[in-house]
């Protein structure tokens, strides 16, 4: 039963009660708060019962269950959404600032893990592991091979362009990573970052299409939002560089996925990673299956086990922040 004096705290992640104190309990004192946690499978009626009476209301950070405008109208007391994890395009918040319900994500959380991931992909493709391992584990000797067929020889990460597509966060992290590899590095994102940034990741600003007909690799990080849905489509995969590897860790319907897959069959791009994509869960007709030159992960980039406490610790101080009355930080609207 909902004791009235308490602030009432809703969290509608698919955790198990034992893993999210795992993750919480020492950084929220729930002793304070009366806790509700619908788990999932619960319909957006169900759902709006339950924020009825929230002052905080946790998001998913799993992304299986989005906050919807009528169940951010239902939570007349709402003080704040806090998203558990980077990304909040499954919030709606625009109904949320129409209400002054401030929305806030764990910003930051992840980069060293997402930058991390894309460089790790960037070997992977570069070096055709895929087929490497593929062969040797099944017993094949195919040293000769990759050494006599150029469509199989590796090809060295350090010194090549690499293009940063959205040079946020994680961005930035992913340029500071490469100085290590020798890359020249290239961004593009609406407004130039200031001199003294570029000049600490050792990245230059670059027009889009400068990006892509000049880079060997290309990682896109922009969130997914109405000016991004659909940016790299056909006509700026035709405009890479011809045996470019293309590297998408941010939102599954920014980079159109048959486009790629496309020139991939056509040995217009030596690889591709993606680790987000336009349906998720993946289906049968994703035309990125069974492509010899992909590397798929299961939206997994940022999910480190550095990255859940340190975005456990981020949540919680915002938690804890407007449960003492102050405001929230890390605001996305």
């Amino acid at each position: 039963m909902i004791q009235l004096n308490k602030p009432v705290v809703v969290e509608i992640s698919p955790f198990s009660d034992e893993f999210f104190i795992k993750m919480y309990g020492e950084l929220i004192d729930f002793s304070k708060v009366t806790l509700i946690r619908p788990g999932g499978g619960k319909t957006e009626e169900e759902l709006c019962q339950v924020i009825r009476g929230a002052d905080i209301l946790m998001a998913d950070p799993m992304h299986y269950q989005g906050v919807t405008r009528m169940m951010i109208e239902s939570g007349k007391k709402l003080r704040l959404i806090q998203q558990q994890a980077v990304g909040y395009d499954e919030i709606d918040v625009a109904a949320a600032r129409e209400h002054g319900i401030p929305v806030a994500n764990a910003a930051g959380m992840n980069a060293i893990a997402v930058a991390e991931h894309v460089i790790m992909m960037a070997l992977y493709l570069l070096k055709n592991t895929h087929y490497a391992h593929r062969e040797t584990s099944s017993g094949n000797w195919v040293m000769k091979e990759i050494v006599n067929t150029p469509a199989l020889q590796s090809w060295e990460l350090t010194g090549k362009t690499l293009g940063i597509i959205g040079c946020g966060t994680i961005g930035c992290e992913l340029a500071k990573m490469v100085k290590a590899f020798n890359t020249n590095t290239l961004y593009y994102k609406r407004r130039p970052l200031p001199e003294k940034i570029e000049e600490d990741i050792s990245a230059n600003y670059a027009p889009l299409d400068k990006i892509l007909t000049e880079s060997d690799v290309v990682s896109v990080n922009v969130p997914l939002t109405e000016e991004t849905r659909g940016m790299i489509g056909v006509d700026q995969i035709a405009r890479m560089k011809r045996g470019a590897v293309l590297i998408n860790t941010s939102r599954g319907g920014i980079v159109d996925e048959y486009a790629v897959a496309q020139a991939l069959k056509e040995g217009r791009l030596k690889g591709a990673g993606f680790d987000v994509y336009s349906n998720e869960p993946i289906t049968g007709d994703c035309p990125l299956l069974e492509l010899e030159n992909v590397l798929l992960t299961p939206h997994i980039s940022g999910a480190t086990a550095e990255t859940v406490h340190r975005g456990c610790r981020l949540v919680a101080e915002n938690v804890n922040r407007v449960l003492d009355g102050k405001p929230p930080l890390r605001v996305v609207n």
